[in-house]
């Protein structure tokens, strides 16, 4: 077998009450990064369940054997696979494509953080994303509301308040993945029909 990567259920998937305190410490720095991964690897054990069953040719595909040159070796070709084959919807991508800019921003600076010029643009954006695709998820409870503007305020000037919105994010994709991935079916191999046989006409 050509599985290399971490196996998101098996190795990285803390226990479904523990999805918030595993990551809650962790530097701004390292969740940024380890948030995409974590979502990333989710991304392709869940491709890998959705893809016909032919596991070297999968594995080789999604990059699971560690290959950075595979077709959907990255998070961004995974994120648009998983859309195409319906795993994800069009806001979760979006949302996911985020993460990945925030991560990217992260993994190639040297001084950077949530209040960074190039980062703060992508949580403000990640934020608005995510307050709308749990608009209608989940019940909004009184008094606990926090108005979007204090939070953009927020994302301005206290880097905690950009990787806890990050957090939230893993969190929520997390239980996302937990209850999608046994659901998912594989794609049936095509049955190439018997070649037509034609008659001659004397």
């Amino acid at each position: 077998m050509a599985w290399k990567i971490e196996k998101w259920l098996s190795e990285v998937f803390p226990k479904e009450d523990r999805i918030y305190d595993e990551y809650r410490e962790l530097p701004r720095r390292e969740l940024a990064i380890v948030a995409a991964a974590i979502l990333d690897v989710a991304l392709a054990e869940a491709l890998s369940k959705r893809m016909a069953d032919l596991p070297n040719e999968y594995e080789k595909f999604l990059g699971l054997d560690e290959d950075g040159r595979a077709p959907s070796g990255s998070f961004g070709a995974r994120i648009q696979l998983a859309l195409l084959l319906g795993i994800i919807s069009q806001k979760d991508a979006t949302i996911l494509r985020e993460v990945k800019n925030i991560r990217n921003k992260f993994s190639h600076r040297v001084k950077v953080d949530f209040t960074s010029p190039l980062v703060k643009p992508h949580v403000v954006r990640l934020h608005e994303l995510f307050q709308a695709r749990l608009t209608g998820l989940l019940e909004p409870v009184v008094g606990d509301t926090i108005k979007a503007n204090e939070l953009r305020d927020a994302f301005e000037i206290t880097p905690e308040a950009g990787a806890g919105l990050l957090l939230a994010v893993l969190s929520v994709y997390q239980a996302y993945f937990h209850r999608v991935i046994p659901h998912i079916t594989r794609v049936a191999s095509i049955q190439i029909p018997k070649p037509l046989r034609y008659r001659r006409h004397s």
